[in-house]
Formats: C-alpha cells, sequence, structure tokens
C-alpha cells in the first residue's frame, strides 16, 4: 500500500487500520488515532506522529 499522494493525514481516525507494509514515508500522522492499528513493516520514516494515539499498535520490523 502506498500513500505517497495522500500524505495529509492530520487527525485521521485509523482505529484497528491494516496497514501492513504501508508507505507512509513523510506522511503527516499528527494527531491522527492509529491505536490497534497493524503497521507490521510499515515505512514510517519522516513521518510526523506528533500527538498521534499508538496505544496496542502493532510496530514489528516498522522503520521509524
Amino acid at each position: 500500500m502506498d500513500i505517497s499522494e495522500r500524505k495529509d493525514l492530520r487527525r485521521t481516525n485509523l482505529q484497528g487500520a491494516d496497514l501492513i507494509e504501508a508507505n507512509l514515508e513523510g506522511a503527516n500522522l499528527e494527531g491522527a488515532n492509529l491505536i490497534g492499528a497493524n503497521l507490521i513493516r510499515a515505512n514510517l520514516q519522516g513521518a510526523n506522529l506528533q500527538r498521534a494515539s499508538l496505544q496496542g499498535a502493532n510496530l514489528i520490523e516498522t522503520n521509524i
């Protein structure tokens, strides 16, 4: 999954989303709800995660 064209995800509700191997490089996830999201092997390099909720998110092998 490549989110390169939609990098502005501020305050987006992605609770429980399946984002395995998602390319979120440079995405603006400020204030996003990622509670319980599956981010296995996702690319979050350079992403803005300020005030993002990551409780219970699966971050195995995530590139941050």
